[in-house]
Formats: structure tokens, C-alpha cells, sequence
């Protein structure tokens, strides 16, 4: 399970995030940003926030209804070692006052806490929200 995977706080763990508009026709991938943090510390909601603290390109990024996600944490014992420790994949749909979003990994598939939407937001700063909030902490502004 994402929240308990407790092996990250013995080691550095390197946190990738990027973000993606989600093409309605499915026909192309736009990247709005990507992020990446080395923190050995904190839950795997915290690293992802870290990681999305100085994104490239630094904005400004689009308001959207639909956004996803990539999260990936590595470890690199040394230059040629890498190993993947979890990829996730979550899916965010904004629609009226809420921002719903389905995290997928390779052994589960569950539904976030629904977080309330603040029309005009762009999706980064939803993103950070999100990531706020599924950690269990306060999400105002």
C-alpha cells in the first residue's frame, strides 16, 4: 500500500512527478510539468509535494478538468544500481466543487478523499492540494 511503505526512511529515495493534461480524444500527451526531490525522509505524500515544490517549467500551468499524475521513487544505491521502489498513477476529474482523484499502482486501485475544487486553480496547484490532503494535513492556502 502507498501509505505504509515504511522502507523509503532508511534510505534516499528519489522522487519523480510530472504532471499530464488528459486529452479527451486520447489522441496526444501534453506535459505541464515535472518535478524531483531526494528526500530520505517523510511520507510518500510529502516527497511528492517536495517534488512538485520547484516544478519545470516554473508556469504558468493550465486550468483543466482532468489531470494525471505520474509519481515514481528509486533508489540509487550507487550510479549504475537503480531500483524502482513504486510507480503510481493518479488521476484527478475537477467537476463543480470537487476534485476526485483514483490512484492506481500495481497491487491496488483505490479512491482519494474527495477535495474541495477551487474553480480557477490551475493543476499544479490542485496537484499540491491533493498531495496535502492525502497525506492527512490541511490543505488551505
Amino acid at each position: 500500500m502507498v501509505d505504509d511503505f515504511d522502507l523509503c526512511q532508511q534510505m534516499p529515495v528519489q522522487t519523480d512527478v510530472t504532471v499530464y493534461l488528459d486529452d479527451p480524444a486520447g489522441s496526444s500527451v501534453h506535459v505541464v510539468c515535472d518535478g524531483t526531490s531526494v528526500e530520505p525522509r517523510g511520507s510518500f505524500w510529502q516527497r511528492a509535494e517536495a517534488a512538485l515544490a520547484s516544478p519545470t517549467p516554473r508556469g504558468p500551468y493550465p486550468v483543466a478538468g482532468a489531470f494525471t499524475l505520474y509519481v515514481y521513487e528509486i533508489r540509487k544505491d550507487v550510479v549504475a544500481d537503480t531500483r524502482i521502489l513504486r510507480t503510481v498513477c493518479i488521476r484527478v476529474v475537477c467537476e463543480g466543487a470537487y476534485a476526485r482523484a483514483t490512484l492506481k499502482t500495481a497491487h491496488e486501485t483505490r479512491e482519494l478523499d474527495a477535495l474541495q475544487y477551487v474553480i480557477g486553480d490551475d493543476v499544479v496547484t490542485t496537484a499540491r492540494r491533493l498531495l496535502q490532503s492525502a497525506d492527512g494535513r490541511s490543505h488551505a492556502a
